[in-house]
């Protein structure tokens, strides 16, 4: 256990946080593959099974934006591994920018249309993940 103590607090934290949004950034890029369902449109259509073409799109494009923030996240914890900057912060600060800005878009592109409160998205979530 004497090379448990010699590691890195900073650098286990931002391997530990590469490793996390690398493979989010898989997770949610696998499916964008061609004849796959995005990942954001599956949880979608645990509400509303029958969603547009034009949501279908939406899900896609935004898929593929999140897929995208975690592999910048990603290359952030390694590019600024030796800084002291918080990069767990920034991330999370990030996501939940992104979450209520995606919130505020969704419902000016789409105006009128209902879509599910946080807690139930959160429930989609968990029934699509497991």
């Amino acid at each position: 256990m004497a090379w448990l103590r010699s590691i890195d607090a900073v650098w286990l934290w931002h391997s530990a946080s590469f490793c996390i949004l690398t493979w989010l950034g898989i997770f949610f890029g696998r499916t964008l593959a061609r004849g796959k369902v995005p990942l954001i449109e599956q949880i979608a259509r645990v509400s509303e099974p029958d969603i547009t073409p034009d949501l279908s799109r939406y899900t896609r494009r935004l898929t593929a934006l999140w897929c995208v923030y975690f592999f910048i996240g990603a290359f952030l914890t390694v590019a600024f591994r030796s800084a002291h900057l918080p990069i767990g912060l920034f991330v999370g600060l990030g996501s939940g920018a992104l979450f209520v800005g995606e919130h505020w878009v969704r419902h000016r592109i789409f105006p009128g249309r209902w879509f599910p409160g946080l807690a139930q998205q959160v429930r989609d979530t968990w029934k699509v993940w497991h």
